[in-house]
């Protein structure tokens, strides 16, 4: 008990350490009298930490840089520039002499009126720390209030609109810019994935609790609250401690998976072949268990130590309750908390898992709790029976059933073609068949009892197993099964087709292989573009054919695994007005980021993130979309002109009319600046 609490106050104290800011800002402003405004950043730097100055180094530390967002009414002169001297500094991580703040940063963003009533100036404020032995990167929502005043038109900038604004404050060299950039509509989408994420686990836990462990467990448990001297007060607090015991616990599973987990490996879990033919297995093996074959245990000697300790009463005694009902319901938690985990850690947020399982433990401990503040709800209680074991079947079916997707992405990564989406729609058509039977008595297991008739629910139930089995059915002849997408291998010629034949269309491999401009590098037919769509594989190759189309690049950042990429370009890219725009309006690249494939040695690139060589070309994309953006997530779309700037902030996983207001935005602006750019030429040449 001891080392728990101590194991708890030094992950609250790191995390109350990493919670504090390294740098304290104050924002001023001032009006020059001559329609510009100075816009000015300082910052009081913590002890023993140094900030990066605003000169962008090729391949060196982050920049201090400030992203305007949505100028109106006037125009930015320049870019973020220092007011103090910085200080010069052999940096060890990158190799390279930059220029350092120390105790006191100060900064200045020029701009210039183009309205003469009030201005709201507002952006995001991006620097990064150190201290020696870590870095920190930060982003702060910065706001100006600035009274009405005179306009007064510089020389040479008469006509100047807000309109031509992006091209001053995104400038193209500028990757302090781009690289924290950050996605339009992605903080919104987070936190409904995140919340989607919660009631599933929330719902798991529930779903732990009607389980043969569990379910006879909670009037023995409960008693255990009640039992003593019979004071109700004491009851009560004994169900809190442990309702709040079961949370903390489960809680600290997904601190420990949290705390080893990284960028890399939160892909690696997501894309790696090892982890998810684990999780395969594991769901398999847990699968055969809940048919009755087997149990599976944890050791028995610590629940009998937990046990020992839970008999010697008192409100401690509920901790050990809580630990040995954790022990040994395993046997049926473990495949709910596996699927949490295995969600969590493929999600891109650290915090996931510890979410994911504090969600788990509440939702598991929730009855408990509830019926030690009125016990004679006991009474109601549904009797435990052959009910129990039913509900382990159902589960196990399920459980069967999403290790095919984990077997999948195992198969993708290697791109074996075996488990494919021929197989694995027939296996789950099958499953659904048979759990409709099961549901319906017409199938028993060893463990089950005769079913006499049908109740409601059961009936239900069936009926939604064998809807699911007709609805998938038609995928086997090519439909495209748009809400699956995510989830299952796409189309790959394996379908039927009534009437003879195959699904598949070859006759733009060709075309997608051989661009107008010659062959497409890294093309690979397995992984070809959805909708015959025409595209590269690398970000050089895309923009020499966008120059030559005049359009601008869309970068689309995603993995063979990636389920929620797929549903995108199923449910997103299938619009007829998106379609057209990617088809028609944009050079569209595809960037694998787990792409294996092995880059020449004048091709592979150093990071500037780890130091280390990246040697394939999905290494290589993956560190651009790390380094350039700030967003190791996929999907992550961004439009790029020909010199690499972006002209609109980019996207994740969006609506289709977010993904639309991005495209055709992005387009807009592009088109802008291509039209202010050449008069400018003309001129230059004339």
């Amino acid at each position: 008990m001891r080392k728990i609490l101590l194991t708890l106050i030094s992950i609250m104290s790191f995390a109350a350490l990493s919670a504090q800011p390294t740098a304290t800002w104050q924002f001023e402003q001032k009006d020059n009298g001559d329609g510009t405004i100075d816009l000015i950043f300082k910052a009081d730097i913590q002890p023993q930490w140094y900030m990066y100055n605003s000169e962008l180094v090729e391949n060196g530390p982050l920049p201090t840089s400030f992203e305007f967002k949505a100028p109106k009414g006037f125009t930015p002169i320049g870019k973020l520039t220092d007011m103090l001297k910085p200080k010069k500094k052999m940096d060890e991580a990158f190799g390279l002499e930059v220029k350092i703040f120390e105790k006191k940063a100060a900064f200045v963003q020029k701009i210039r009126r183009t309205s003469e009533g009030p201005l709201k100036v507002e952006g995001m404020l991006t620097y990064q720390t150190c201290n020696g032995g870590e870095c920190l990167m930060d982003e702060l929502d910065v706001k100006f209030d600035i009274p009405a005043g005179k306009v007064v038109a510089a020389e040479g900038t008469e006509g100047t609109t807000a309109d031509s604004a992006l091209a001053a404050v995104n400038p193209v060299a500028d990757s302090a810019a781009v690289a924290t950039i950050p996605a339009e509509g992605d903080e919104s989408t987070k936190e409904q994935g995140l919340l989607i994420f919660l009631l599933i686990a929330f719902a798991a836990g529930l779903g732990g609790v009607f389980t043969p462990c569990v379910f006879p467990m909670i009037p023995m448990t409960v008693s255990f609250f009640i039992s003593g001297d019979g004071n109700k007060r004491n009851g009560i607090i004994k169900g809190l401690v442990f309702g709040l015991s079961v949370t903390l616990i489960y809680t600290l599973v997904g601190v420990i998976v949290a705390l080893f987990q990284s960028t890399d490996a939160t892909d690696v879990m997501g894309t790696h072949w090892i982890p998810n033919l684990l999780f395969a297995i594991l769901f398999v093996v847990f699968a055969i268990s809940f048919f009755g074959a087997f149990e599976i245990t944890l050791p028995t000697g610590l629940a009998n130590k937990a046990d020992a300790r839970a008999d010697k009463g008192g409100i401690i005694a509920s901790f050990f309750v809580a630990f040995a009902m954790v022990i040994v319901s395993f046997s049926c938690t473990g495949p709910f908390v596996g699927s949490i985990l295995a969600a969590a850690v493929t999600g891109g947020l650290a915090i996931k898992p510890v979410l994911g399982m504090a969600a788990f433990g509440l939702a598991f401990s929730l009855p408990f709790v509830i019926f030690s503040f009125f016990p004679s709800l006991m009474k109601k209680m549904p009797k435990s029976g052959g009910w129990l074991n039913v509900v382990k079947v159902v589960f196990a079916f399920i459980l069967l059933g999403f290790s095919l997707k984990y077997l999948a992405a195992a198969d993708a990564y290697f791109g074996l073609g075996i488990v494919t989406r021929t197989i694995v729609i027939s296996v789950w058509t099958v499953l659904a068949i048979l759990l409709g039977m099961y549901l319906l008595g017409k199938l028993r297991t060893s463990h089950d009892t005769e079913v006499s008739y049908v109740g409601t629910f059961r009936l239900l139930l069936a009926i939604a197993s064998f809807s699911f089995a007709v609805y998938i059915v038609p995928g086997l002849f090519g439909a495209p099964l748009a809400s699956l997408s995510g989830i299952i291998p796409p189309a790959d010629g394996s379908e039927f087709v009534i009437g003879g034949g195959s699904s598949a269309k070859t006759d733009d491999t060709v075309s997608q292989a051989v661009g107008p401009f010659g062959p497409i590098k890294y093309f690979d037919e397995k992984h070809k573009a959805p909708y015959g769509l025409l595209s590269y594989y690398e970000v050089e190759q895309a923009i020499e054919a966008a120059k030559q189309l005049n359009k601008p690049v869309l970068l689309s950042f995603k993995s063979r695994t990636c389920s929620v990429c797929k549903l995108m370009e199923a449910t997103v890219w299938s619009d007829p007005r998106v379609l057209d725009i990617i088809k028609n309006k944009v050079v569209l690249a595809s960037l694998y980021v787990d792409d294996r494939t092995e880059l020449p040695v004048e091709e592979q690139v150093t990071s500037t993130l780890d130091g280390k060589v990246k040697n394939t070309l999905g290494r290589k994309l993956r560190d651009m979309q790390v380094s350039r953006y700030g967003v190791a997530t996929q999907p992550f779309y961004v439009l790029i002109d020909h010199n690499q700037n972006v002209v609109v902030k980019p996207v994740g996983e969006s609506s289709v009319d977010e993904f639309l207001s991005f495209l055709n935005t992005g387009v807009s602006n592009f088109e802008k600046a291509q039209t202010q750019a050449q008069p400018q030429t003309e001129t230059a040449v004339q």
